[in-house]
């Protein structure tokens, strides 16, 4: 088959070294947080870890297309829908536990979009799918349930989504110093980015859009580690060229002022 498959595994591939270098990263900063934010902390290794699952099984389904193996490559799109299904659900808890800062409602919210994960997986299986549909740069798959789609877009993107975009705006409206500000921000845009692309790669309707969304999930894998990972020496050339424009210090003040 063609060399444009082979692209699209190593891309699945080194998304998923970066997802799980990402997550390992994050459970190795655990020692240095504090007990509120390993909550968080660990919704954020599972997603993490789902997503490179996902594209660990999408690597080697896209392998299995090269080599004309249509029963391997079906049965790892099936075995992919599970772990696509549920990073729903570490997702809504790290962002109703960053709104109300409340564990026991987190898990309870996140419960109920476990819940839609199961109904979607079972409308999945039990009506099957049409496919695969092969092409140069990707193999792709066609849900034959209306019932799995609106349970997957309503319950399971729409709302998540929603989540996101309110949370951004209720950090941006925050009286926080404009450097944290604009790291968080850019943190929640990976994750909107590679959750949005991730439905678009699991309904790609071709090889070339599944092609296009995996790159754009690697750039927000990769964007996510270095806003939350930012080294410290990068923090002190910022640092120097706030102070050479002369604007560090007024930020800095007017931030206390308004604590005050």
């Amino acid at each position: 088959m063609s060399a444009g498959l082979l692209l699209n595994a190593v891309v699945c591939f080194a998304i998923v070294l970066a997802t799980f270098g990402f997550a390992l990263s994050l459970h190795q900063s655990k020692n240095t947080q504090k007990d509120v934010s390993l909550p968080t902390l660990n919704a954020l290794i599972v997603f993490w870890t789902l997503i490179g699952v996902f594209f660990l099984l999408a690597g080697f389904r896209t392998l299995a297309a090269y080599g004309e193996f249509t029963e391997l490559e079906t049965f790892l799109f099936y075995l992919g829908s599970i772990p696509f299904a549920f990073a729903t659900v570490p997702l809504v808890y790290f962002i109703i536990y960053v709104i109300i800062g409340d564990s026991r409602v987190s898990f309870g919210v996140s419960t109920v979009f476990l819940i839609f994960g199961g109904i979607y997986l079972v409308a999945l299986f039990g009506f099957g799918v049409v496919g695969p549909s092969t092409g140069y740069w990707g193999s792709t798959y066609e849900i034959n349930s209306d019932i799995a789609i609106n349970v997957y877009l309503s319950g399971l993107f729409i709302v998540p989504t929603s989540m996101i975009l309110g949370l951004l705006l209720l950090i941006l409206l925050q009286r926080v110093p404009r450097r944290l500000q604009y790291r968080i921000t850019f943190s929640l845009v990976a994750i909107s980015m590679i959750f949005d692309f991730l439905l678009l790669d699991n309904i790609a309707p071709s090889g070339h859009t599944q092609m296009a969304s995996r790159l754009f999930i690697f750039i927000g894998v990769i964007l996510g580690f270095f806003v939350y990972f930012t080294p410290m020496s990068f923090d002190k050339k910022l640092n120097g060229i706030e102070d050479r424009l002369g604007i560090a210090q007024t930020e800095l003040e007017d931030f206390e002022n308004e604590s005050e």
